[in-house]
């Protein structure tokens, strides 16, 4: 009985939920499903209405996100990612495939749970329940540090997607930088492997041949170096990259 209280009780709260799904009809059909059982929903149709809800809003209970959201649009990766960087509340993801490294890349996002759709509305309340089991921080609202340290004279800021100096300059990052730089500072050693990497941020296996993640590299290098020379990405052919700093610029 102890693992039903958790559901049952937020059920009677009338829970929020925020789904970020491009598909209209999918997204409608799903909202009035969680709507019937009790739950209250907020659909949105792109990840930038999103962004602009964490920033304004007082935060859902729980976040549903779409994988895919179209060309153009940041991916259920990135708004995983980016709603860490605010709060801690549970995130699932619905995704098209069951694929091993759409999994990892989920997870490697910070997501809780992964469901692949269509999904039963059963299956995918069971879920929810989980997932609020799971979360020791769950309704405690607590906040992750906008800014994050890089080291005594960078902070990365989450909000503007910023570089800062602590002389003042400041350098704009895409979404994908941010994460990559992210995922740099999770390694104790520095050291990123390059198949993990491309799966964390772009959400499938890697393509021998997909130089994207290379690209990618070589942009974050030339932002960390324009603010401080001393910063180094050094590619270990075949394996991945090392971020660290020297004692000069030399």
């Amino acid at each position: 009985m102890k693992n039903s209280t958790v559901f049952t009780n937020a059920v009677a709260k009338q829970m929020s939920i925020t789904l970020v799904e491009d598909d209209e009809l999918y997204g409608k059909i799903l909202s009035y499903q969680l709507t019937s059982r009790g739950f209250k929903v907020l659909l949105c149709s792109s990840g930038k209405n999103l962004v602009d809800l964490l920033k304004n809003e007082e935060p859902s209970d729980l976040f549903i996100l779409d994988y895919f959201l179209g060309d153009g649009e940041l991916s259920g990766l990135d708004l995983c990612r980016k709603i860490r960087s605010y709060i801690r509340n549970p995130v699932i993801m619905l995704t098209g495939n069951n694929s091993l490294e759409t999994l990892v890349s989920c997870l490697n996002s910070g997501a809780d749970q992964y469901i692949v759709k269509p999904c039963d509305i059963k299956e995918l309340i069971a879920r929810i329940d989980a997932t609020l089991r799971n979360s020791v921080v769950y309704r405690q609202s607590a906040t992750s540090p906008l800014n994050i340290r890089v080291d005594e004279n960078i902070s990365l800021n989450w909000e503007n997607s910023r570089l800062t100096h602590s002389d003042g300059r400041q350098v704009q990052l895409t979404e994908k930088e941010m994460g990559l730089l992210e995922l740099f500072l999770k390694e104790n050693n520095r050291f990123l492997d390059r198949r993990k990497a491309f799966q964390s941020l772009y959400g499938f296996e890697m393509d021998p041949l997909n130089r994207s993640i290379d690209v990618l590299v070589s942009k974050l290098r030339s932002r960390l170096r324009s603010l401080d020379d001393c910063y180094r990405i050094r590619t270990l052919r075949g394996q991945g990259y090392v971020m660290y700093r020297t004692t000069d610029s030399a």
